[in-house]
């Protein structure tokens, strides 16, 4: 997965003034191939392309955490979206908060964490982020908890992205 390369997350993303008390943040970078792709494609061509893994994997996740009240209401992108994402539309289990022509973020909130995914794009590449916000101890375990499957998982995705040429 040498082409998934951590970056720090730059202070002036959008992303950064969501950050509350406690807080997970990172951002990952991938050689973009397709430089005519708009954000909310570069988002779609990675995140609807899920290995059979990473389903099962969820499907697991989902059936434990369940009980306790974190969201399981379906995937990152387990309907064919529309063709142009925009603000306000539902993809999966997130909602499309902001889009510009640099970037997309989608969000998701239950009673235990906040999530935000963004995707931006530059000339060159495409940068994942994702920010979780927990609320309450229980979700401030979790994270803790699911951060080394968050850690191969996200790589596992977007080299798959890379490696198929979808971005």
């Amino acid at each position: 997965m040498w082409q998934v390369k951590d970056i720090p997350v730059p202070e002036s993303h959008y992303l950064t003034e969501k950050r509350q008390k406690r807080y997970f943040h990172d951002a990952l970078t991938v050689p973009l191939q397709k430089s005519e792709l708009r954000p909310d494609q570069i988002q779609i061509a990675i995140f609807s392309h899920m290995p059979d893994w990473v389903n099962n994997m969820m499907a697991i996740r989902n059936r434990l955490v369940r009980s306790l009240g974190f969201n399981t209401e379906g995937n990152l992108m387990e309907q064919t979206p529309p063709e142009r994402l925009q603000e306000g539309d539902q993809v999966g289990f997130l909602s499309i908060i902001h889009q510009s022509e640099q970037d997309i973020i989608s969000y998701s909130e239950d009673k235990h964490m906040q999530f935000y995914l963004g995707v931006s794009k530059t000339d060159t590449s495409a940068i994942v982020s994702t920010l979780v916000n927990p609320k309450t101890r229980t979700g401030w375990l979790y994270l803790q908890f699911i951060r080394p499957f968050h850690w191969l998982i996200a790589r596992a995705v977007l080299h798959n992205a890379v490696k198929k040429k979808r971005i």
